[in-house]
């Protein structure tokens, strides 16, 4: 009776280790890549990042800017007068921070909320990981920006506070045809 049992169990244990090991077919399927063109195997980024040159992308850019300057050109010639554009420049300068969350939608609705109290000033959603920082104004000199900070603390902004930030100052150019 006992050999009987260690034969029967046995037997059991050899189809169930049977049952579990793939067949011929399933196995070639597994070593061959599907032949969907999205499932292809793809290389690591190392690769990529080793081959990878920008310079040979410059030529394209510059397509691009030389296009642009050619429309404006255009433009001027068409106009035959002076004519304004808009320069922008960026400096190292002040804001005003007046509110941090970690969610850019709070982030947003504190800038709509704000752009409605506060008129006259830009505002500006930075990230700065883990944070969204709702910031206004364009200030060279930290006077200037702690002159406007007395008015929003009064305006009902009690966190606002001055930084350190990169300002973008806009000015009417005149450019000649």
């Amino acid at each position: 009776m006992m050999t009987r049992g260690i034969f029967l169990l046995g037997v059991t244990g050899a189809l169930l280790f049977g049952s579990c090991t793939p067949t011929e077919e399933a196995r070639r399927d597994q070593d061959e890549p599907p032949s969907n063109a999205r499932s292809e195997r793809r290389s690591p980024l190392s690769v990529y990042e080793s081959t990878f040159n920008p310079a040979d992308y410059d030529e394209s850019v510059e397509e691009v800017l030389g296009s642009h300057e050619a429309r404006r050109r255009t433009a001027q010639a068409e106009s035959g007068s002076d004519s304004l554009a808009m320069e922008t420049e960026y400096f190292q300068g002040f804001r005003i921070q007046i509110f941090a969350t970690a969610n850019i939608d709070e982030a947003n609705a504190m800038k709509t909320t704000a752009s409605q109290i506060i008129t006259g000033d830009s505002l500006y959603v930075v990230f700065d990981p883990p944070v969204y920082k709702v910031r206004m104004g364009d200030f060279m000199s930290r006077l200037e920006a702690s002159r406007k900070l007395s008015t929003l603390l009064d305006r009902g902004f009690p966190d606002a506070w001055v930084v350190n930030d990169q300002i973008i100052r806009r000015k009417l150019v005149r450019v000649k045809p």
